[in-house]
């Protein structure tokens, strides 16, 4: 989907368009703008309405900006403000601080109205939480391995869920004189611990962290259960993905693996 002069115009844009790396490398920056297409309007405006509308302290976000229709999707496009800020592997303490800022300002922000979503990433929170089954198309060793690490928990529901970012390992930006910037919002409906299990997970399986900064996180059920759902989910989405690479899946099981081995 290429970036019109009809979608700048629409956000009251004009300049040149730099692309931007990370994530999908999709996002372009025009002016103290950034822009991103999204194949889902009625999730982000869901989405993006949230974010306009917190108050964040002690953490920033980068504030969407609507369209001269006043709708925060224009043509497929979304647009928010450039806010500075670096990629930074590790530092999960201060990962946590900031998902915590966050969350608590999440913690009051309804979510019943959630508008149903279905891609890869929100397959596998599924899977993790044992509300679909695997894949039939999945190999044998692959479905073997995933029903391993789902024996390990089992079905029950938390009486303390509400909307969190399920992927803030590489997505709190750092900077040297402003607060943390927290990007690309990747909404499920969880335990908050759940989305920190992941934050912990991930800088440790894909950033280098030392498989014990597990411990920062609490050492009880709650949190195993947690890092075991968090595994669960990555590999699940590695599954889907990989489509029967049996290499590929592998690769990102053993970059997991210590973890579980380690709170076993």
């Amino acid at each position: 989907m290429g970036l019109s002069e009809e979608v700048l115009h629409s956000f009251h844009l004009s300049g040149d368009i730099v692309a931007l790396s990370g994530g999908q490398n999709t996002s372009v920056r025009v002016g103290r703008a950034v822009l991103k297409p999204v194949d889902d309007r009625q999730h982000y405006e869901w989405l993006l309405n949230i974010i306009y509308h917190l108050d964040p302290q002690g953490y920033r976000l980068s504030k969407p900006i609507r369209s001269k229709s006043g709708t925060f999707v224009s043509h497929g496009w979304i647009c928010t403000h450039f806010e500075t800020g670096q990629d930074v592997k590790g530092r999960i303490e201060d990962k946590l601080l900031v998902s915590r800022l966050f969350h608590r300002d999440l913690s009051s922000i309804g979510f019943g109205d959630i508008p149903p979503i279905d891609n890869p990433w929100s397959k596998g929170h599924r899977i993790a939480w044992q509300v679909d089954g695997l894949p039939s198309e999945l190999p044998q060793e692959i479905q073997e391995c995933l029903h391993d690490l789902l024996s390990r928990v089992r079905k029950k529901e938390h009486d303390q869920v509400q909307l969190v970012h399920s992927d803030l390992s590489g997505n709190i930006l750092f900077d040297q004189d402003l607060e943390p910037l927290v990007i690309d919002f990747s909404p499920t409906i969880a335990p908050v611990e759940y989305a920190e299990a992941i934050l912990v997970c991930d800088c440790i399986a894909w950033q280098g962290s030392e498989v014990s900064e597990i411990d920062l996180l609490p050492s009880n059920e709650l949190y195993k259960e947690m890092i075991t759902r968090a595994i669960i989910f990555r590999l699940a989405v590695s599954a889907i993905f990989s489509r029967g690479d049996r290499h590929q899946f592998f690769c990102e099981y053993q970059a997991f693996k210590p973890i579980m081995e380690y709170i076993e």
